[in-house]
């Protein structure tokens, strides 16, 4: 039976805001005896599986969900909590030598080089790809607004009795690499932060799509035949295109292997290492920094994916399909000989077996870009920047 896409994101919605005890809700593949069975479920994960007895009647998951074109089943899985995945500059370097070139100093800049900000020195995080600016036509640089920004939310949910933090005092320059934990020197500036989408509390009633940003480019450290490439996907010679919508709700179907490149786990996808889409449309909650506090976000529509044991089956899955140090990387799916983006990384279960992207659709139509394919574009003016600084906040 044919279920209608939209149908089943907005019943996802639903389900995560109002299930209790899980950490996330999705649309995948149900797994039934260990072997995946091709049938389309919806996901539900939780920290722990219990037997009946332990559970209150409430906490009892459905075995099935209505909809108006029929009824889908569910599914039950064990995912941990989700955290968003910068790390401290010194945290996974024992990742291996598959990240080596990724932590080196990169020029021209590649997508999934390690990079650092003048406002978060002590943190490390990638830049996934070189994107265009739609209303300037300038290329950027696009990663986390966790990897860059000092404080991700909204500056309503800001006390302002506490620790304030802003973007403009120092200009937030950003360094390739981000491997020093101190300023670098100024042969490592690659440009500075340009704009970020504002993360919601969970406590607002507010969800969240996407956690994403971009910062400005210099000419010198670009180049318009190699910097669409990502680091370890030399291969691969042609610019990556945004995939389209109807592409992305139809990754369950099509299944392709994807590619990623971080800073921490350097280059992965293909048949030595490959990645594959576990669920879409999930809502989870991940933890953010407010002014130093941890707190609660929802996020809906991301894309889960695993690292399997026995390719392309999702049955029985390896870690660490990202490491922290990895947030910001580009998620690519290879349709047919031809590799687009699909997604930006930027959180994984603290398990490590799941990871976790948001969709290049919403990153695009959020953050304000499009796609590169390689063509001569303009940089930022560093003296055009115009800062918008909030009232009061």
């Amino acid at each position: 039976m044919t279920h209608d896409f939209n149908e089943i994101k907005e019943k996802i919605k639903e389900l995560i805001l109002t299930t209790p005890n899980i950490t996330s809700v999705s649309y995948g593949h149900k797994i039934s005896n260990g072997q995946q069975t091709g049938e389309l479920s919806i996901i539900y994960t939780v920290k722990e599986k219990k037997s009946l007895s332990e559970l209150q009647p409430n906490e009892v998951l459905p075995s099935e969900i209505k909809l108006s074109s029929g009824v889908i089943k569910t599914d039950v899985s064990v995912m941990s909590e989700v955290s968003v995945v910068a790390c401290n500059a010194y945290c996974g370097q024992t990742a291996g030598a598959n990240s080596t070139v990724n932590r080196s100093v990169v020029r021209p800049l590649k997508g999934g080089a390690s990079i650092t900000c003048k406002n978060l020195i002590n943190y490390v995080g990638t830049m996934g790809f070189v994107a265009v600016d739609i209303k300037t036509q300038a290329l950027v640089g696009v990663t986390n607004n966790h990897v860059v920004i000092q404080d991700a939310f909204y500056t309503s949910y800001r006390n302002l009795s506490t620790l304030i933090k802003n973007e403009y005092t120092p200009i937030d320059y950003v360094y390739q690499n981000g491997e020093s934990a101190i300023i670098p020197p100024l042969s490592y500036q690659i440009g500075q932060t340009l704009r970020y989408v504002p993360i919601h509390t969970y406590v607002s009633g507010e969800s969240n799509l996407v956690d994403c940003a971009m910062f400005s480019l210099e000419s010198e450290d670009v180049s318009d035949s190699i910097s669409f490439q990502q680091i370890g996907e030399e291969a691969y010679a042609s610019p990556y295109p945004f995939a389209t919508t109807a592409e992305i709700d139809n990754l369950l179907i099509s299944n392709p292997m994807l590619y990623s490149s971080g800073r921490t786990t350097g280059p992965k996808g293909g048949s030595g290492c490959p990645l594959r889409v576990f669920s879409l449309s999930g809502g989870l909650f991940v933890s953010y920094t407010l002014q130093n506090v941890l707190v609660n976000t929802l996020f809906l529509d991301c894309i889960t994916f695993v690292k399997p044991e026995t390719d392309p089956s999702v049955s029985t899955i390896c870690s660490n399909p990202i490491i922290a140090g990895d947030s910001g990387s580009a998620l690519i799916a290879d349709f047919s000989g031809v590799r687009k983006i699909i997604g930006l990384v930027f959180a994984r279960a603290d398990d490590g077996f799941y990871a976790v992207a948001c969709r290049i659709d919403n990153v695009a139509n959020e953050l304000g870009i499009e796609a590169w394919d390689g063509t001569t574009k303009n940089y930022v003016n560093p003296n055009t920047i115009q800062y918008i600084t909030t009232s009061g906040g």
